[in-house]
């Protein structure tokens, strides 16, 4: 398995950066903002989205063949106005209706728990997130700084007609806050509709090894993440597949070689009322 990191969300919030890089505005670090604000706004719809995930982990061999591979499907669920994760397969079989039975037990202890939240723990919860989104905006103020970008050409991507914009590390870098460090490791390649300005594929790659924790974990260089989006149901774009595919060691001693890839699909928008289990579909257009 690979270790945790979060050099996607990273990558991803440069590309929506990137996809400004042609609209002449000279200052790089208002296109980041400007870009994020775009991203928040999305959110308030992706919220109401209820989806599957399936995440397969694959072990690799020396020439990079399968060894290994189990895979988890999860439904993801909006409880309470906050998404919950139900595991509902196993290595695409359903689960036994002993394990089925735990999951429900855990959704429905979820479920009393948030419903009975106080006016206290909620203003906690919300204080956290909100410091969560703070730091995020930080480290937006970085990404600019971060990379060169480069316009390359035009492909057609997902029906639309795309940018192909490369991102490079800037060697001058000196990031101000211990998340944005990551940024020196990477370059990457997005693809930004023209009509939307909206990424469908960005390719990263980390040109240096990379370290987490004291000594919990190191990817070396030549570690890779893929990440494709989809427009669906006509009003926003969500993920659509994830692939990161890394070699390194763990605790310094033991070498893995591993490949992450997580599908999504099955997009649904929903509407609940107070009791969130009376969950019904809103009608709406094809997935486009």
């Amino acid at each position: 398995m690979l270790p945790k990191m979060k050099p996607l969300l990273l990558l991803a919030l440069l590309a929506a950066a990137a996809c400004h890089a042609d609209s002449g505005a000279g200052d790089a670090r208002a296109i980041v903002l400007r870009s994020a604000e775009r991203d928040q706004a999305d959110l308030d719809v992706r919220r109401d989205y209820t989806f599957l995930t399936r995440t397969e982990q694959r072990t690799l061999d020396e020439s990079g063949g399968v060894k290994e591979a189990r895979s988890r499907t999860h439904e993801v669920l909006v409880l309470y106005g906050r998404p919950y994760e139900r595991l509902i397969a196993e290595d695409d079989r359903p689960l036994p209706p002993r394990e089925e039975g735990r999951e429900q037990q855990k959704m429905d202890r979820e479920i009393a728990r948030r419903r009975n939240e106080t006016a206290k723990q909620k203003e906690k919860r919300e204080l956290e997130a909100g410091r969560d989104l703070q730091r995020q905006r930080e480290i937006l103020r970085e990404v600019a700084d971060a990379f060169d970008f480069h316009l390359l050409g035009e492909e057609e991507m997902e029906g639309h007609s795309a940018w192909v914009i490369q991102a490079d590390p800037r060697p001058d870098f000196k990031p101000r806050s211990r998340q944005a460090r990551i940024l020196r490791s990477f370059r990457g390649r997005v693809w930004v509709t023209k009509d939307e300005y909206r990424w469908v594929k960005l390719e990263a790659e980390a040109v240096r090894g990379i370290s987490f924790g004291l000594v919990l974990a190191r990817l070396n260089s030549g570690a890779t993440v893929r990440f494709e989006q989809t427009r669906v149901h006509g009003e926003v774009w969500m993920p659509s597949r994830i692939e990161v595919r890394a070699r390194g060691r763990l605790a310094m001693l033991k070498s893995f070689r591993a490949e992450t890839i997580v599908t999504y699909s099955d997009y649904r928008k929903f509407q609940s009322d107070s009791r969130i289990t009376d969950a019904v579909e809103v009608p709406s257009g094809p997935p486009r």
